[in-house]
């Protein structure tokens, strides 16, 4: 096979092939070397109280250089270290269309940094959360583009002081991710503060607080269940609260599994949508569209799309009456003229009630809007049309 090749064309010859081997290795770990983030950056602040400046890594998302006029969620977290597993788990639940995770500007302390000596740990007063609310946040939204919402997660003390924001200054942050707080004889005052400040949490928060069984939280096992009661006799309706017991799980996994179930369950109504059999959504779509309107002016504070609740209503209409369906997709469409999946499921309700010239036309549209979105929206949206053009057949 390899007769009258000279040696440089030997080489080049398995060369080659080694190439065509490897090659969907190097393509696979090219991905994997792509950057987290667009961007890290690293903000510094300067406080009287401090002789070295007081420094903080913001980790921005992938799309913030390539979209300038977005803006986004704020998510702190006091451990130096938290930065490790908020990046990456936002990395990864982020990247697929923000499903779950909307891409937020994560904003953790640097190693070293010691504006943690603020804290008072007796709970009389709050130079840390005075910091925060002076100091830090100004500058993360001078800086960057937030968007007004701000998320707060912690472990441990962490977690107390996450606790100690939401009883003593609640308008810092909008939710609050806590796990295994250190609440034992009334540490920071949260035990003996909370039923007296609960009542002023006047504007709509989400709290999700757990803890496991560890050796490390034995001793605040009666304190949780002081706080879970209090919670629970005492709570107002602004607070949206969960509580999560992870008995059994390892003590580090803890505070990854309360952010991942924090965040499925911060932005519940953004990506699932109300569901079709209840009051709300059976009351119409412009039920609907008032009660995504109150969630964007009160909840979030930024625009929360009605259209997911919309689609979910049509499509269980679709399985009781097709003219009710169609009434919804109708409205739908109007209410979202350039999105593909608007005529998509139109065009789908036409063709339940027979209607197949419209049918076809209207997915002919949505196959010319669909070209910017993912491929696999647009095989699913080819892959309509082409059953209406064999049943037209």
């Amino acid at each position: 096979m390899l007769s009258g090749m000279t040696l440089d064309m030997v080489e080049g010859h398995f060369f080659s092939k080694a190439t065509e081997m490897i090659k969907p290795w190097i393509v696979l770990l090219s991905l994997l070397c792509l950057p987290a983030v667009a961007q890290q950056q690293v903000l510094t602040l300067n406080d009287d109280r401090f002789d070295v400046p007081l420094e903080f890594n913001v980790e921005l998302p992938q799309s913030y250089q390539q979209n300038d006029h977005k803006r986004y969620v704020f998510h702190f977290d006091f451990h130096p270290l938290a930065h490790t597993y908020l990046t990456g788990n936002h990395l990864w639940m982020s990247h697929n269309g923000e499903w779950p995770w909307l891409e937020s500007i994560i904003v953790t302390p640097k190693p070293g940094n010691p504006v943690g000596k603020l804290f008072d740990s007796s709970g009389k007063t709050t130079p840390l959360l005075d910091f925060f609310e002076q100091q830090l946040i100004p500058a993360i939204d001078k800086q960057f583009r937030t968007n007004g919402f701000r998320i707060i997660s912690g472990f441990r003390v962490n977690g107390t002081l996450a606790l100690s924001a939401l009883i003593r200054k609640p308008e810092l942050f909008n939710a609050y991710f806590v796990t295994s707080p250190e609440l034992k004889d009334n540490y920071a005052g949260i035990l003996q503060l909370l039923p007296q400040r609960l009542g002023d949490i006047k504007q709509r928060r989400m709290l999700i607080w757990s803890h496991g069984d560890t050796i490390k939280e034995v001793e605040n096992q009666h304190a949780y269940e002081q706080f879970g009661a209090t919670l629970a006799a005492s709570a107002p309706a602004s607070l949206d609260w969960h509580y999560r017991d992870y008995q059994g799980r390892y003590f580090m996994s803890l505070p990854v599994n309360t952010v991942i179930e924090g965040i499925e369950l911060l932005y519940d109504d953004i990506h699932r949508g109300q569901e079709p059999t209840s009051a709300l959504a059976q009351s119409g779509v412009d039920a609907l569209v008032a009660h995504y309107q109150m969630l964007s002016e009160q909840k979030y504070g930024f625009e929360v799309s009605p259209k997911a609740a919309i689609r979910n209503l049509g499509l269980h209409e679709l399985g009781h009456s097709a003219e009710r369906a169609h009434q919804v997709f109708v409205k739908m469409q109007k209410l979202y003229p350039e999105d593909p999946y608007s005529a998509h499921y139109l065009a789908r309700s036409y063709s339940v009630l027979g209607d197949n010239d419209n049918a076809l036309m209207w997915q002919k549209r949505a196959v010319e809007m669909s070209q910017s979105l993912q491929s696999w929206h647009q095989q699913k949206i080819r892959q309509q049309l082409q059953q209406l053009n064999k049943k037209e057949r």
